[in-house]
């Protein structure tokens, strides 16, 4: 989760204690925030790297600066923050009574600091640029990756004007509200614009942290305890979820079952034969469903439509069939013993009925002609 930015100046904003001066905070609702402290209280030094181990440099660095300090070195805090490009550590110095001013101006504030960096650091960085800004009758200044430093104006322009002379290829940028307080000197090759540094924006250099060592910042139990409401809330929605997807899944699984028997029950009642797994019924229905279609065809077809036509009207008449054969399109039956045929109406829709006697003597056996007419082969 990313915190809230600003300067340590600007905190009187989010005081939330609304009880009486001097009560406490403790029982507040406190803002975690990173925040950028004056870096007129924060040195840099660059240190050859001892020869110890690493784990051992937090204990060497002090003495090793001690003759450059102008505190005790037990009242001052220290924090590597880098190397520059000859090899040579980057420490950054601030007394510690800075250190824990600043907690307790934040927790007097409703604020508990995560983090402190110096506030030069708030400026862009350019490789070749000096970045000038101004903050509350302060400049800040930034010449490197982590080398910058604030100062009043008349010291501030002195240490500007030495960087320059020590490298004349440096470009200068200067952010300040009135342009006519810069030297003349400094003008001529100076890019400058209004605009004021925006502490809720700029980039957090975090190796730069001050808060380490002893004063590494932990989470309040205020602060965890403000977690937990919304952490148990957080646990009961997600197993009230499991447990609602797991009645879903249970609930769609005997539906899916249900749906499966109401299929196969279906099929059996349809067709005949062996019930299919419910995977092969849609393929065995549609091969029933294909065969009986053909069927339905083969029976509108000639000659079995023409038989099929004849079907009312032989019903009955005691009619003995000796012959039957189909050509040119017509159906034609030799028939025994049909006098009882000739005395019916020969009228089957969609067909010429035909009889004839046959040769010989017996006058009741007789030879039908079936054939279908136009509309009725087109049927």
């Amino acid at each position: 989760m990313t915190l809230p930015v600003d300067h340590i100046h600007n905190l009187d904003s989010y005081i939330t204690n609304e009880g009486e001066a001097f009560e406490s905070v403790a029982d507040a609702d406190l803002v975690s925030m990173d925040l950028w402290v004056p870096s007129e209280s924060v040195a840099i030094h660059l240190i050859d790297p001892p020869s110890a181990p690493k784990r051992k440099w937090a204990e060497l660095i002090p003495w090793i600066l001690e003759d450059r300090l102008l505190q005790p070195v037990e009242d001052v805090h220290f924090v590597v923050c880098g190397q520059s490009a000859e090899g040579q550590l980057q420490v950054l110095v601030v007394s510690q009574s800075d250190v824990q001013n600043w907690q307790r101006v934040s927790k007097n504030s409703g604020v508990v600091a995560q983090s402190m960096y110096p506030d030069y650091m708030a400026l862009p960085y350019e490789d070749g640029r000096v970045s000038v800004g101004w903050r509350d009758g302060v400049y800040v200044v930034r010449y490197g990756v982590v080398d910058g430093f604030a100062a009043s104006p008349d010291m501030a322009w002195s240490m500007i004007e030495s960087l320059l002379q020590q490298d004349e290829s440096l470009k200068l940028s200067l952010s300040i509200p009135d342009d006519a307080v810069v030297p003349e000197s400094i003008v001529e090759c100076a890019d400058i614009n209004n605009s004021e540094l925006d502490w809720q924006f700029s980039q957090l250099p975090s190796q730069c942290n001050l808060l380490q060592g002893e004063y590494r910042a932990t989470f309040s139990n205020t602060a965890l305890l403000a977690w937990l409401p919304a952490t148990l809330l957080g646990v009961i929605s997600i197993l009230l979820s499991v447990i609602y997807l797991q009645i879903a899944s249970a609930n769609m699984s005997s539906e899916i079952s249900q749906l499966e028997n109401r299929l196969t029950q279906s099929y059996s009642r349809l067709f005949d034969g062996r019930r299919p797994a419910v995977k092969d019924v849609r393929a065995e229905a549609d091969s029933r469903i294909s065969v009986l279609i053909a069927q339905q065809n083969s029976l509108k077809s000639q000659p079995i439509a023409g038989l099929l036509a004849l079907d009312r009207l032989m019903k009955g008449c005691g009619c003995q069939l000796s012959g039957l054969s189909f050509s040119e399109n017509a159906l034609v039956m030799q028939i025994e013993n049909g006098s009882a045929l000739k005395k019916r109406k020969l009228n089957i829709p969609g067909y010429r009925v035909g009889i004839t006697q046959q040769a010989g003597e017996d006058e009741n056996a007789i030879e039908l002609r079936l054939t279908p007419t136009k509309t009725g082969a087109d049927q």
